[in-house]
């Protein structure tokens, strides 16, 4: 928790034109995409060429459908329930107008169905282009969202259909009333839709605010350019006419815009104007699309000097996020050359020496040493940056195994204006290289201090078991055991509290009796008896009939739903976990069992966590991975645990990186691996699970063979071999706790940690 992250350097229109620009883009939503389109949008004429909700995309067997229905609900038993599937079957079989037909004459005897039936009739009208009739349909279901497992889904079609029936009030209330609970996949058109209707009803400081937002926040989709589209626009028509251009902002003189390029006028963000350019660019770096913002860069001009030199700073951390750390530096040191004595200078230094810092050239190391220390040196009172700088050098230095040097440069990280993360991973690093340096008694005093100071965070226990270890060194043993009882008993089942059992075992007899802190009390466990409820038993009813009918994805949204509005309820939350499951959905069942049962999944014993094994800790694919492991003396579990890390058991995952399948290898990798089994591997048989754990398996056994313990195996099946041969030689010798303690990036710390907790649950729960 104490480390910094993985280094990678990170026309002018007449009114006529700009009224039929605002219909097209009332009347058409722009469907999502990875890279923002440049040119002007348009609208598809197929009302299902839009990003829809999962509800409206529902794979269906249309021919089998009467079949099931009436083995559900035979002729005469219930026929407003028969109508109502049958209706909601027809819908998403592309019958639009016959189940929207049937569902309005259900709709008065739907009962627990009626929010569906009003659903799918509404996306029935307006997939047959009937936006109105859609409005209509949905108005009720879309007036309380909160109400339904539909009903959020039910406002996104609203705002579509009230757009596309130009009713631009209806479309800016259900689209305000939509982003109280935004979904992120979704939420890019409805600031869009927004936009548009804020224009149509002369709201143009709204739509200047939608504008905003949506060209910053997601800079990289479709909507997000529509939007800029029609920001360029409004400005065109604002400067173009003047008199009938909103008023100057009171703090605001002619010539001087609020984005310092421009006229200032309410309703007119400018996408173009310089300082925009540059915050969409580092947006684009923060939302994944550094190539995005290098395009957007590329031929922009206009810039005055502090500005071209953030415009090089933006681009030394685009080409870093494309792991371009040469390119990156030589970008951070024209942003620094600029001003030599801005603070945007000083960052810039800090973002060179993280660049070279990738390098294993021994003069790339020493430039990129001294460039942090002149940072910290520096004259600029910039606490975030003093801290940024400080941790890494001490991580630097760590790596290289100077660890006296590294704390004390640690040191510097007291004191700091920060914010409460960022102070507990400076107190956390500083600690535990006071244990490396030997500072017992210091170690002793700053854990005692980083367990009042934070005790909710995450290493909280780290310092428990620590400051038990530092104790045990300094010959105060009931000390020592009174610390590691207080992290078993607080959370037994995670890294730490595994830790201190494992330390408590082998400790012996202490000289007084000790008393263990009292246990935080009693947890949810899925055996919890459930006092009844109607609502619970008319939801896991309705969730059955989905299932029994053919439409088992929408059992599963429903018990979702069900399951988070009511997550004391142990018998909601296991059947939606066991329904995820069956979809395909580990994810979303996690979720749900930690919303649910997190303080037994911390504290639980094998016993009450067993009814939760099969889903979150399955031990798939037996069968090949202890064939691929035979004579290697490693544990089943370990690759169990591999697996579920990497993929979480779902053969057919693909990385952002291009990694495949269950154990995430690279194509390359996998064919090297092929060769020396005398196989030959192309990508596609990657999906397949016994050939992707073969290979994986043989990948990881030579990672073990090579790096000489499997902690730094797993960081060079994450991070590198490389990198991994650099910390084994100065980590190593410290023992593999310590090891894995200061392996210096987040990402690979954590995920050895990880892996190492969970094989010890897989033990744990299969033990009997």
């Amino acid at each position: 928790m104490y480390f910094s992250g993985r280094f990678f350097c990170v026309a002018r229109l007449v009114a006529v034109g700009v009224g039929l620009l605002f219909v097209l883009l009332c009347v058409c939503p722009a469907a999502p995409a990875t890279a923002a389109s440049t040119g002007p949008w348009t609208p598809p004429k197929n009302p299902a060429d839009i990003p829809l909700p999962r509800s409206a995309k529902l794979s269906v067997d249309a021919d089998d459908a009467d079949n099931r229905v009436a083995i559900k609900a035979p002729a005469g038993s219930n026929e407003a329930l028969r109508n109502v599937v049958l209706g909601v079957i027809e819908v998403l079989a592309g019958k639009h107008r016959q189940g929207a037909a049937r569902l309005e004459s259900a709709l008065p005897l739907a009962g627990d169905m009626a929010d569906v039936a009003a659903y799918y009739q509404g996306l029935g009208l307006y997939l047959a282009d009937d936006p109105a009739g859609a409005v209509a349909a949905l108005s009720g279901l879309a007036g309380r969202p909160s109400g339904s497992f539909l009903g959020h889904d039910a406002l996104y079609l609203a705002v579509e259909s009230a757009g596309r029936a130009g009713q631009y009030d209806k479309a800016l209330t259900f689209a305000q009333a939509w982003l109280t609970e935004p979904e992120a996949l979704l939420a890019p058109e409805i600031w869009l839709r927004a936009a548009v209707a804020a224009t149509q009803l002369g709201n143009r400081r709204k739509a200047d605010d939608f504008l905003r937002h949506l060209s910053l926040t997601w800079p990289n989709t479709k909507a997000a350019a529509s939007g800029d589209a029609l920001a360029r626009t409004l400005c065109a028509a604002a400067a173009g006419n003047p008199e009938t251009s909103p008023a100057l902002s009171p703090d605001a003189s002619p010539g001087a815009s609020g984005d310092g390029d421009g006229p200032a006028r309410i309703g007119c963000y400018d996408p173009d104007a310089p300082r925009n350019v540059l915050l969409r660019a580092e947006a684009l770096v923060e939302k994944g699309s550094p190539q995005g913002a290098l395009d957007l860069l590329t031929g922009k001009t206009g810039f005055d000097a502090g500005q071209a030199a953030r415009a090089e700073y933006i681009r030394g951390k685009a080409q870093f996020r494309l792991r371009r750390p040469q390119a990156a530096a030589a970008a951070f040191v024209k942003a620094a050359e600029a001003d030599p004595t801005a603070t945007l200078a000083f960052w810039a230094r800090y973002q060179e020496a993280r660049c070279l810092w990738r390098s294993f050239d021994a003069q790339d190391g020493q430039r990129a040493e001294a460039l942090l220390r002149q940072v910290l040196a520096s004259p600029v009172r910039d606490d975030p940056l003093r801290e940024v700088a400080a941790r890494n050098l001490a991580l630097f230095l760590v790596e290289r195994g100077r660890f006296a040097e590294a704390l004390e440069a640690a040191t510097q990280l007291k004191g700091l204006a920060v914010p409460p993360e960022l102070a507990a991973q400076g107190a956390a690093l500083t600690a535990i290289l006071r244990f490396v340096v030997g500072d017992m008694a210091g170690a002793v005093e700053d854990m005692t201090a980083f367990i009042k100071r934070f005790p909710e965070d995450d290493w909280s226990d780290g310092a428990r078991y620590w400051r038990g270890k530092a104790l045990a060194a300094l010959g105060r043993p009931e000390e020592a055991a009174a610390s590691w009882i207080e992290a078993v008993s607080r959370r037994p089942n995670t890294y730490y509290g595994g830790k201190s059992a494992a330390a408590l075992a082998g400790f012996g007899p202490t000289r007084k009796t000790v008393v263990a802190s009292p246990v935080i009390a009693a947890v949810r466990c899925p055996d919890a008896s459930e006092p009844p409820s109607r609502q619970a038993q008319t939801a896991l009813e309705k969730a059955r009939t989905f299932a029994d009918v053919g439409l088992p994805t929408l059992s599963e949204m429903l018990l979702e739903y069900e399951s988070k509005t009511h997550p004391e309820r142990a018998d909601l939350a296991m059947a939606h976990i066991r329904a995820a499951v069956e979809a395909g959905r580990r994810t979303a069942a996690l979720r749900t069992a930690w919303r649910t049962f997190g303080g037994c999944l911390l504290r639980g014993s094998a016993e009450s966590l067993a009814p939760l094994r099969p889903a979150l800790f399955p031990r798939a694919y037996e069968a090949q991975v202890r064939t691929a492991l035979v004579g290697s003396g490693i544990k089943p579990d370990t690759i169990y645990s591999l697996i579920r890390q990497e993929s979480f058991f779902e053969p057919s995952v693909v990385s952002g990186a291009g990694a495949v399948g269950l154990m995430q290898l690279m194509p390359e990798t996998a064919k090297t691996v092929g060769r020396k089994l005398g196989i030959k591997v192309v990508r596609e048989d990657l999906f397949n699970p016994a050939i992707n754990i073969r290979l994986g398996v043989t990948f990881f056994r030579e990672r073990v063979a090579r790096e000489g313990s499997l902690a730094a195996a797993l960081a060079s099946y994450n991070a590198g071999e490389n990198r991994v041969a650099l910390w084994n030689t100065a980590l190593a010798p410290l023992g593999e706790e310590l090891f894995i303690e200061l392996i210096p990036y987040t990402e690979t710390r954590d995920y050895v940690r990880r892996i190492t907790t969970n094989a010890m649950l897989y033990g744990r729960l299969y033990a009997h």
